[in-house]
């Protein structure tokens, strides 16, 4: 096995105000699993157990099986011996909405491919996706290659801390500059632990290209801009959101190495990068009401990451 799948269930606590919400058999949460292929639209589709049930298949129709390990993200399933990642529908819910696996998210990630290989940050690299529509949705899937190159889970480097200080200084500084780099092209990435591998080197592998958003292109732009047009609603709801609620703040939570000092240092970091690009950063943050399932932002109060004064 090319990629250490076991460190995909060392997840962090809390995650989401409704991380309590899973649907999903627990069979094919953290255990290897025989995952069902059938025929529709001239190629071999698979199908997630789960979902096998939901649409009534009957197991006559089954034309193979292989053995699967699931990641943290439930419909990401990892083939070891191949080395590659399937996304399939999973019609259970989870957290805020069920997993399916949309038209549209696919292409979202076929215009994010588009748009991150025109640009190029030293520490950045992402895996690509390929697509495999069909004309029923519920049989669509995305083949994602795995790094050959070791790699591991951000969220697993924050929760274990195992790993020495300068190299999670350097990850974190790798985080900012890199966000604030795309951010400048009109590319907004959800940087929350989930979506970030990190290889030996404090490089990052971002992963799940259907989270990638631009307000250039109508594909990747988030509905909610429609209500918010101003152009700094997508800084305070991605860069507040996902990188500062749900990545720092985890961060430090379980930090053990580097402590206040290098917590100030990477607030002035990201004070700087917003100077160096002048980024149009509003003085108010965005996040999703954790008493509602829709994803729709509110602002809030200024995150303390932000909160230059």
């Amino acid at each position: 096995m090319d990629y250490d799948v076991k460190k995909e269930y060392i997840n962090i606590d809390n995650y989401s105000p409704f991380c309590h919400v899973n649907e999903v058999s627990p069979q094919f949460r953290q255990s290897p699993f025989m995952l069902p292929f059938v025929s529709r639209f001239g190629e071999e589709r698979p199908v997630h157990p789960d979902t096998f049930q939901d649409l009534s298949l009957k197991m006559n129709e089954v034309i193979k099986e292989e053995l699967v390990h699931p990641t943290s993200s439930f419909r990401t399933l990892y083939f070891a011996d191949q080395n590659v990642c399937y996304k399939v529908p999973l019609l259970r819910r989870i957290t805020r909405g069920l997993r399916d696996l949309t038209e549209k998210e696919l292409r979202r990630s076929e215009h994010a491919t588009a748009i991150l290989s025109a640009q190029k940050f030293s520490s950045f690299s992402f895996l690509r996706e390929e697509c495999h529509h069909a004309e029923d949705p519920n049989f669509n899937y995305i083949k994602r290659d795995m790094p050959e190159i070791e790699s591991h889970p951000w969220f697993y480097v924050i929760k274990s801390q195992e790993f020495e200080g300068d190299f999670m200084k350097k990850c974190l500084t790798n985080i900012i500059q890199s966000w604030m780099f795309f951010a400048s092209k009109g590319i907004f990435l959800e940087y929350h632990t989930q979506n970030l591998l990190m290889d030996n080197k404090s490089n990052i592998i971002y992963r799940d290209l259907s989270d990638v958003r631009s307000d250039k292109d109508p594909i990747l732009c988030p509905t909610y801009l429609a209500d918010n047009p101003e152009l700094g609603v997508m800084f305070a709801a991605i860069f507040d959101r996902a990188v500062c609620n749900q990545n720092l703040d985890h961060f430090f939570r379980y930090d053990t190495k580097l402590g206040n000092k290098e917590k100030e240092n990477i607030k002035q970091l990201i004070e700087s990068e917003i100077k160096k690009y002048n980024l149009p950063f509003p003085n108010y943050s965005m996040d999703f009401p954790k008493d509602q399932t829709q994803r729709v932002p509110k602002k809030t109060s200024l995150v303390y990451w932000r909160d230059f004064q």
